[in-house]
């Protein structure tokens, strides 16, 4: 299974839809996961996608509004999926999770926390921003291992990690 992960579109609806258009056609996503700023991204984004999961950004109308999570939990091939937009705001769903994936700060990331894999995808504000390249990520939901890939807007990988699926879980890899 692939998941698709964006953050931080504010507005630009040309970089989403390019990067949703490279995570489903070139990468195979069959989950895109969109994790705030803005909320009417995520809302236009779910109009045109077939599955995708999202929480506002902290600076979203709909971070405030009590009907929309903040953060939010999903189970994607036996792995639990923890999103919210910033840490502060992913630690109350964090308990448990084997990624752990949020934006906020603009900055791709892909790092190891205890039995989990934290993943920021950087950001689709403009083609670079707070001195830092355009990207999405793609995670890989292995047998044996989850991997995880940032990407530019031409696809072309920026950073890449992983872990082994038993590192996440503890169990032996799938046959």
């Amino acid at each position: 299974m692939i998941l698709g992960v964006m953050s931080d579109t504010h507005g630009n609806l040309p970089l989403m839809f390019r990067a949703a258009d490279l995570l489903r056609d070139r990468f195979g996503a069959s989950v895109l996961a969109h994790l705030g700023d803005d909320w009417e991204d995520a809302e236009a984004l779910a109009a045109a996608a077939p599955e995708v999961w999202a929480v506002p950004g902290l600076w979203c109308d709909a971070f405030r509004d009590w009907r929309i999570p903040n953060a939010r939990r999903e189970t994607a091939d036996g792995l639990i999926v923890a999103m919210a937009h910033d840490e502060g705001t992913l630690a109350r769903e964090s308990a448990g999770a084997h990624l752990l994936l949020s934006g906020h700060t603009h900055t791709a990331r892909i790092a190891a926390d205890g039995g989990a894999l934290r993943i920021n995808p950087g950001h689709l504000r403009a083609p670079r921003d707070r001195g830092q390249p355009a990207s999405f990520a793609v995670v890989d939901l292995r047998p044996d291992r989850v991997v995880c890939t940032i990407c530019g807007l031409d696809g072309a990988t920026l950073l890449r990690g992983g872990l082994p699926r038993e590192a996440l879980t503890g169990a032996k890899p799938r046959a």
